[in-house]
């Protein structure tokens, strides 16, 4: 077996050990479809370009959630304006030494000259303890009502940022954040462009065809097509005919397949690395690369 797939073979194997009494889903499979709750799911910023974190609450059909933004870099209206989100189980708003999460790492941890206002999103649930995420996680809405409530988070800061700015609105995000952003393509697609990192839009197949289903319960794996039903939006996201995503996916990982989530982007110019996910999560100048070159040339001159 490929180095990169091998360790998310590994790392999802030792992590479905770990919570093997609480794994994903394991008390309640009981969710309305992803793409539905994102429809009606409403959330309110104040001004985008207003620095510090600012925690909101959205509103969704499964329930409150408790979210937040920072708008950590502000060049002027001018400028494109990138709002990103994390991955799963990160802290993005953790920027010490010693942390680690894709939000430091391509904006915050370099010297590189990033030519954007950036605004960077905090999911529900990935403000506290880890403890509290999983066992959040052990119901599938309030999965469901996470990433909902993120992709009505980008688009109050996309519509904040609209109105703030001459420039261009990019959505982007690694992993989980990936997701988000083209679940808002596939449900706002009010964006100028979406830059998908490690990303599809076959959400429900990470957890019945990946080495992601080391993490989720057995009472849940038994429904796989209930599974497919309430993650899947790959076909509402092929419906849109826009030219303004710019994917990358990794040939190697085996937790966002690269052959079940290419489908999603056909037609589209795809950018594709030879690492796995978490060898591709961590390959920080390859992602921050792909995203800068993605970005609509409205930058002054």
């Amino acid at each position: 077996m490929n180095p990169h797939a091998l360790l998310d073979v590994a790392a999802l194997r030792l992590s479905g050990f770990l919570y093997r009494d609480r794994k994903l889903f394991a008390r309640s499979v009981d969710a309305p479809p992803l793409v539905d709750v994102a429809a009606e799911a409403e959330a309110t910023v104040d001004d985008v370009a207003v620095a510090g974190r600012h925690d909101i609450a959205v509103d969704t059909p499964v329930g409150t959630f408790d979210a937040a933004y920072m708008p950590w870099q502000w060049l002027g209206p001018e400028y494109p304006t990138v709002v990103y989100h994390h991955g799963s189980s990160e802290q993005p708003f953790d920027f010490g030494r010693f942390s680690s999460n894709t939000f430091r790492r391509l904006f915050v941890a370099t010297n590189a000259e990033v030519p954007a206002n950036v605004v960077a999103i905090r999911t529900p649930f990935h403000g506290g303890p880890r403890e509290d995420y999983v066992d959040a996680m052990s119901d599938l809405a309030n999965f469901v009502g996470m990433v909902a409530s993120s992709t009505a988070l980008m688009e109050a800061i996309r519509a904040g940022a609209t109105d703030r700015t001459d420039g261009p609105v990019i959505l982007s995000g690694t992993s989980l954040g990936g997701f988000a952003a083209t679940l808002h393509r596939a449900v706002y697609g009010t964006a100028d462009r979406y830059v998908p990192l490690l990303a599809g839009a076959a959400f429900g197949e990470l957890f019945v065809s990946s080495v992601y289903r080391h993490v989720a319960a057995e009472s849940a794996l038994a429904r796989p097509s209930l599974l497919r039903n309430v993650l899947d939006y790959d076909a509402e996201f092929r419906a849109v005919e826009r030219d303004d995503c710019s994917p990358l996916l990794a040939r190697y990982d085996r937790i966002v397949e690269y052959d079940v989530q290419r489908p999603s982007y056909a037609g589209m110019e795809l950018a594709v690395v030879d690492k796995g996910h978490l060898t591709g999560a961590l390959a920080t100048d390859l992602l921050r690369r792909h995203l800068l070159d993605s970005l609509p040339d409205a930058r002054p001159d």
